[in-house]
């Protein structure tokens, strides 16, 4: 078996917050390794790090100390154009809630992101129709946001994350605003994108139910990441 290089690696990952004149330690060496296609959750009590965590994965903020490379490029010494670049090219967001804009429709949400690069022409338009009908919003193309249930737009928030192909896909408590039966549906979406993709899933959530399902569950617990066995 051929062994290929990790998609991303974080190494000694550290997060402070000051509250007051005190001192808050969030995150504590955090290390983790994905390769591509893995799809691994994080589960831990509300208020331990875990946004926190993935934000910092992401490149929307910056760790205290440690290093990161994603997809063999150093996070750590990119400035803030560079990495808002690097975000837009090779990872994806979901978050519990949207961020959908509501006056626009579902394919103009879905194309943002390439709109945002630079990125025109048929080509665009194509593939985010292609992803809306990979998600199952066929026929609701140029339906705005507020004319779709909640698990539609979280369907539209998913597409929209796809739409730069990226590498690696982060979701925070992507069924955590949706009733139970509507969440599986999510997930299931979830999986059989990684699948078909082989795209690098990293998902925050409280459900330990669906945590189980994936190829690894880690645990955040006192600022410190640990596998965990549900």
């Amino acid at each position: 078996m051929v062994k290929t290089e990790p998609l991303f690696v974080a190494q000694k990952i550290s997060k402070h917050f000051d509250s007051g004149e005190q001192r808050v330690e969030i995150l504590k060496e955090i290390n983790l390794t994905l390769h591509a296609g893995e799809m691994v959750a994080i589960v831990g009590a509300s208020g331990t790090g875990k946004t926190t965590l993935l934000h910092l994965f992401g490149g929307l903020a910056r760790p205290d100390s440690g290093t990161m490379h994603c997809a063999g490029v150093d996070l750590d010494n990119k400035n803030d154009n560079e990495l808002a670049r690097f975000r837009n090219n090779t990872i994806g967001f979901v978050f519990q809630f949207h961020h959908l804009l509501p006056e626009f429709t579902a394919l103009e949400n879905t194309i943002m992101p390439g709109l945002i690069a630079g990125l025109k022409g048929p080509q665009l338009q194509e593939y985010g129709l292609e992803l809306l009908a990979r998600v199952g919003l066929a026929g609701h193309e140029e339906q705005t946001v507020g004319e779709l249930s909640g698990g539609e737009q979280q369907r539209v928030a998913l597409a929209r994350a796809l739409i730069r192909k990226p590498a690696l896909l982060l979701a925070d408590e992507p069924t955590g605003n949706l009733d139970p039966q509507t969440g599986r549906k999510v997930f299931e979406l979830l999986q059989s994108l990684n699948r078909d993709l082989n795209l690098t899933t990293v998902m925050v959530t409280h459900n330990h139910e669906l945590a189980g399902r994936m190829d690894r569950c880690l645990v955040l617990k006192e600022g410190i990441l640990v596998n965990h066995q549900l």
